[in-house]
């Protein structure tokens, strides 16, 4: 009787075990580096459309990495054409140039022949946390919580009935010599 109890008991703890450290992610050592190098990012168009009468005009860039080298001119299409990758804010300003900047009365209303696109949603998916805790995890947690409370439980219970019945637990081979 005894060693179908340990058994079994052994047997939960076992199925704990593997099933609370099976689903920790796999983490990888970086070889080769040690992430000081330099990070390249990759440059991204951007054309703005501003019309015939900015064409020559000169902007300015500045981003959260620092103030653009060179000023960015207006094509003589009308179009503002950089490219860009690697900060999280852009600021363009006209500046002082050879060309003037026409002012508002003398721009035409745009009228747009193609419809407006959406900007584009964010593709990845936001996970729902708790206090900055994902809930996956949390949950495992929590569950992981139960399981050892209830196993120390159980085994406070088990310990408490052994020592009440006063240890008269006899193996099937006492019973057969007797």
């Amino acid at each position: 009787m005894k060693t179908k109890q340990k058994k079994s008991i052994f047997l939960v703890l076992t199925t704990i075990y593997i099933l609370c450290f099976s689903v920790m992610p796999v983490c990888a050592q970086p070889q080769g580096t040690d992430g000081s190098e330099l990070q390249v990012a990759q440059p991204e168009q951007l054309e703005i459309q501003l019309g015939a009468e900015w064409a020559g005009v000169e902007f300015q860039l500045k981003t959260d990495a620092g103030l653009y080298p060179d000023t960015i001119p207006v094509g003589q299409d009308g179009v503002l054409r950089l490219e860009i990758g690697g900060s999280k804010s852009y600021i363009l300003t006209c500046m002082n140039s050879s060309e003037k900047a026409p002012s508002p009365a003398q721009v035409p209303a745009a009228t747009e022949s193609q419809p407006k696109e959406e900007p584009e949603k964010d593709i990845e998916e936001k996970t729902a946390t708790v206090a900055g805790i994902p809930i996956p995890h949390l949950c495992l947690f929590i569950g992981g919580m139960v399981l050892a409370v209830g196993s120390l439980v159980t085994m406070h219970i088990i310990k408490k009935r052994k020592e009440d019945r006063g240890d008269y637990d006899y193996d099937e081979e006492e019973l057969e010599d007797e």
